[in-house]
């Protein structure tokens, strides 16, 4: 099974959504679940992962409902307040839904330096482990430090790093910092990656396929290809290019692997990662 890992989809409204300014006008949109197959089914992809976009247990709800009624929805990595004090309940009653797979927090828009070390927010990460749940790690780079201490206590999550930890890629500023700090997470037990959101981390209109590689290359020397998994980020990859042009980014890299190696990427270790049955 052919499976994108990380797709998103919403009623456009300019205040719910605030972060797609003038320059991304071309998501400024509606995106839903018959444009989303329409997208797969024309780039050859089974099914897709959701992930939530807007901070609400509205959005996981809503999120949920469209899965219910589209096959090629497999799963949704959803929101929650895992510092909640009743979190336990919570997630107990998500859990009964077939299709959520996990949650993920935007911890990239967090101000706090020190939010990654809340106890609350460590038991909520502990709380998603002891439910078989797992956790999407929304990052900027800098973030990368404090995230391996933090999962540090959760040794027994499961959890997948959204967009490569989202380095500088336009500006190709701390390269070295960068990958040294993808390796430490990389050797934390259970610590998967998504290759995805990769040409909105670069010059919109001038990235390249020879630009990407060298983060590829530490990608997958981290990594190896057992814990790697494609996703495309759209609709958001579409303000920097098609979700073809995103899919053929990895297609090509991953064209000396094995048959077997390339499916993995490509769906199988999502599959396993989602536990999608």
């Amino acid at each position: 099974m052919r499976i994108d890992a990380h797709h998103h989809l919403w009623n456009y409204d300019p205040v719910e959504y605030d972060w797609i300014d003038d320059s991304m006008a071309v998501i400024a949109k509606d995106f839903t679940p018959e444009a989303l197959v329409a997208t797969l089914k024309a780039n050859d992809i089974d099914a897709a992962i959701t992930v939530q976009a807007r901070q609400t247990i509205e959005e996981t709800q809503w999120l949920l409902s469209l899965a219910d009624r589209t096959p090629e929805m497999i799963g949704v990595v959803g929101w929650i307040d895992l510092r909640a004090d009743d979190i336990a309940t919570q997630v107990a009653e998500f859990k009964e839904h077939p299709k959520l797979v996990g949650f993920r927090h935007v911890i990239q828009g967090e101000s706090d330096p020190g939010f990654m070390a809340n106890p609350s927010f460590i038991h909520g990460l502990q709380c998603l482990a002891d439910n078989n749940l797992c956790y999407d790690l929304l990052i900027f780079a800098h973030q990368l430090p404090a995230s391996i201490e933090m999962l540090k206590a959760v040794p027994n999550l499961r959890v997948v790093v959204d967009h490569i930890a989202k380095p500088d890629i336009k500006g190709g500023t701390d390269f070295d910092t960068w990958a040294a700090n993808m390796h430490e997470i990389a050797a934390l037990p259970g610590v998967h990656c998504k290759v995805s959101g990769m040409i909105t981390e670069a010059d919109w209109a001038n990235w390249s396929e020879q630009e990407l590689a060298r983060y590829l290359d530490v990608i997958f020397d981290a990594f190896s290809w057992e814990r790697i998994m494609f996703g495309s980020d759209w609709p958001v990859c579409l303000v920097a290019g098609e979700y073809s042009a995103v899919k053929g980014i990895i297609s090509n890299y991953i064209n000396t692997l094995s048959p077997e190696q390339q499916a993995a990427v490509m769906g199988g270790n999502a599959k396993q990662f989602y536990q999608i049955k």
